[in-house]
């Protein structure tokens, strides 16, 4: 058995199962970890099945984020009018899109450079 001492790249530590401080929902999320570990040891069938699971989960947890409220806010500005085009949620989300993407394409041309 794993002891969790081992591990520093815990996905709930301590100071949040504190707060979560709820068995029910300790449940929960354990089963929840058990099904995608058993999938991902299941093979790469499962494995992708596993990063569909987490990336919908990802997607969920986003509403609940801070990221959410602000962009949320954003677009109720957006509705009354007042926001300069530059600043409407798409114009800016897409040109950091673009800067984002445009980073990783670069950051994958080095690496190919480098082997």
């Amino acid at each position: 058995m794993i002891q969790a001492e081992e591990h520093q790249d815990l996905l709930i530590d301590e100071e949040t199962w504190r707060a979560i401080d709820d068995s029910k929902t300790a449940e929960y999320i354990a089963r929840g970890l058990f099904v995608i570990k058993e999938a991902i040891d299941s093979g790469p069938d499962g494995a992708r099945e596993a990063s569909d699971v987490i990336l919908a989960n990802i997607e969920a947890v986003y509403l609940h984020t801070e990221a959410h409220r602000a962009a949320l806010k954003l677009y109720l500005l957006s509705l009354t009018g007042w926001l300069k085009p530059e600043d409407e949620p798409l114009q800016l989300l897409n040109r950091a899109i673009e800067r984002g993407m445009s980073q990783i394409e670069l950051e994958g041309e080095r690496g190919k450079r480098r082997h």
